[in-house]
């Protein structure tokens, strides 16, 4: 087991609540996620989530470093110490093309890991892209990741339904609920290279999810505003190819002129 002691909260989401944590052993400093044990579903999903994490070692992807019951359940992971993407566009605004493609590069490597093991993540986003102090980026959250069964991550699979993730960023075959594979996110990337230059969600003007998953069963994709440069252009707009089959996987964008 892990000694350590509780620090101050961090912050809180539909799971439960995030501390400081520090390991008394060796002085690292952790992020602590902590459900109360009554809360079965909690505990659970988190459980789930571990599952995935475990055996996860790639500096693209938050460290998981073990877990413990009590009182309450505790997760203990890396702490990523510049927050989120979401987090650090809305305190910095968008981003500029080179530390897109830094990030955007990194996101590829972890989700190229990850999609090489038949993880699918299902909810890539700026809040789920942390960022610690060497700009160095982390995947975070699988607490509604996938297996895809069919051993390769990109083999269409039918029994892979349901409708989760987050609207903006989400692919169309997710929202028709049909089947699909890792090419999904492949399209979150696409939309969270929009979300850096530009500072919001994609699909901008749609405060309702209602309407885009309108669009994106009638075979639209968000818009990709002029002001962006050729080469990222023609990166988002492959990632956002309707028909995930002529979708790139995360190694061939790794090869893009963009990144």
């Amino acid at each position: 087991p892990i000694k350590w002691i509780k620090g101050k909260l961090i912050g809180q989401g539909s799971f439960g609540k995030v501390y400081y944590g520090m390991n008394t052993e060796n002085n690292q400093i952790m992020a602590v996620k902590q459900v109360d044990i009554k809360n079965k579903k909690m505990v659970e999903a988190l459980n789930a989530e571990i599952d995935f994490m475990k055996d996860l070692r790639h500096e693209n992807i938050v460290h998981y470093y073990g877990s413990e019951y009590g009182e309450s359940f505790n997760v203990f992971l890396e702490y990523v110490s510049g927050g989120s993407v979401a987090s650090m566009l809305s305190r910095f605004g968008k981003f500029t093309e080179p530390l897109i493609k830094s990030l955007t590069s990194q996101i590829l490597s972890g989700l190229e890991y990850l999609h090489n093991k038949s993880i699918i993540h299902r909810d890539i986003k700026g809040a789920n892209i942390l960022v610690d102090e060497d700009g160095i980026a982390k995947i975070s959250d699988f607490g509604i990741s996938k297996r895809n069964e069919y051993e390769k991550a990109y083999k269409f699979n039918s029994r892979m339904s349901g409708f989760k993730g987050t609207v903006y960023w989400m692919a169309p075959e997710v929202v028709k609920g049909r089947g699909y594979s890792a090419k999904v996110d492949i399209w979150s990337v696409g939309c969270c290279v929009l979300e850096m230059f530009t500072g919001t969600h994609p699909w901008t003007g749609f405060s309702e999810a209602q309407p885009v998953i309108y669009k994106l069963c009638t075979m639209n994709r968000p818009a990709i505003p002029d002001s962006i440069g050729t080469d990222a252009k023609e990166f988002i707009d492959s990632a956002l190819s309707i028909n995930p089959e002529k979708r790139p996987t995360a190694s061939e964008l790794l090869t893009h002129k963009f990144v």
